[in-house]
């Protein structure tokens, strides 16, 4: 037993001390210095899963220099979870306001089941539909489903590549454009409400950060959008895939141009959308997200079924409040 308290301890120390450089590095933003704290930052709800053992091993052995150590590491973790689990419910939207349902996909660009979205947006019914990584193959599966022939209004931009975008609306849409973000194509619209409200709506798809090159454009793309936002004078809403979670500093920076993401507003509780695709190992990485500007409420949010793509589908009702 002695050699196995031994061996318990020694593992328990080593993920109590990397853990607490972890925590650390965050709260010094290494993440701005060296690109892999980015993806060590978004590995954040399960990364500190070990420092729960590692205190209970501290306690039962009387290790206390090692429970406190892992302590940090677990009241870290929880503040930085919390706001991702909490349960809770949406506030009312105010009198006058203009309900709409938005529903939002990453496709994946060689997605040959990408018409079973189609179920998804028959079962939701919802007002305007984005999506990204539209290809021609995506394109081809989701008009082929017939789900969105009562959309009457359109902008889409199919691409060979994973920039392409879509949007399908059932009001009126203008001053369709597509702005390069980050060096990227994207693509942006303002829609038209039933009662005359307006807001300008922008198809969010970020390069996935996975190596140096690719998190200095992801960043370069995100303070781009940040800029847009702040330049914008309507009403905003940004929704697809940031390839970003709420760990991560430069998703946070977006945040602070004065947006909300819908999840958080409604208390939307655990609600992953990547990666669908692992075998035996559920969606664990919110990466999907839908922002708006103070002038909209969020009254619900939840995430959809699978449609053969390695992300899932968002589906956020929102309300904006009439023009002062």
């Amino acid at each position: 037993m002695a050699v196995v308290t031994k061996v318990l301890v020694v593992l328990a120390w080593v993920a109590a001390a990397g853990l607490a450089v972890a925590v650390l590095g965050r709260l010094t933003h290494l993440d701005d210095v060296l690109w892999p704290y980015v993806l060590v930052n978004a590995l954040t709800p399960v990364l500190f899963l070990p420092a729960y053992p590692a205190f209970a091993v501290g306690v039962a052995t009387h290790r206390y220099a090692l429970a406190v150590v892992a302590l940090v590491a677990v009241v870290a973790h929880l503040v930085w979870l919390w706001p991702e689990v909490r349960p809770g419910g949406a506030s009312a939207a105010p009198a006058g306001a203009a309900h709409f349902r938005l529903l939002t996909a990453n496709l994946e660009l060689d997605n040959g089941r990408a018409g079973t979205l189609g179920r998804q947006i028959r079962a939701d019914s919802p007002d305007v539909v984005v999506v990204e990584e539209l290809s021609n193959v995506t394109y081809y599966g989701l008009m082929k489903s017939g789900a969105l022939a009562g959309y009457h209004y359109s902008a889409s931009r199919p691409q060979f590549g994973a920039f392409g975008a879509g949007v399908w609306s059932r009001y009126p849409l203008s001053d369709v454009a597509a702005p390069l973000v980050g060096g990227l194509d994207s693509l942006r619209v303002t829609v038209t409400l039933p009662a005359g409200q307006r807001f300008r709506l922008f198809a969010v798809h970020t390069l996935s950060p996975r190596n140096s090159h690719n998190v200095d454009v992801w960043r370069t793309q995100l303070a781009d959008l940040r800029r847009e936002v702040q330049a914008t004078t309507l009403p905003v809403v940004l929704a697809g895939d940031f390839n970003a979670t709420r760990d991560m500093r430069p998703f946070r920076r977006v945040l602070a141009a004065g947006l909300t993401d819908a999840h958080d507003s409604v208390h939307a509780g655990w609600s992953p959308t990547w990666n669908d695709r692992l075998p035996l190992v559920p969606a664990l990485w919110r990466l999907d997200h839908v922002l708006t500007s103070p002038q909209f409420t969020a009254t619900g949010l939840r995430v959809g079924k699978s449609y053969g793509s390695d992300h899932l589908p968002v589906v956020a009702d929102l309300a904006l409040r009439p023009s002062s």
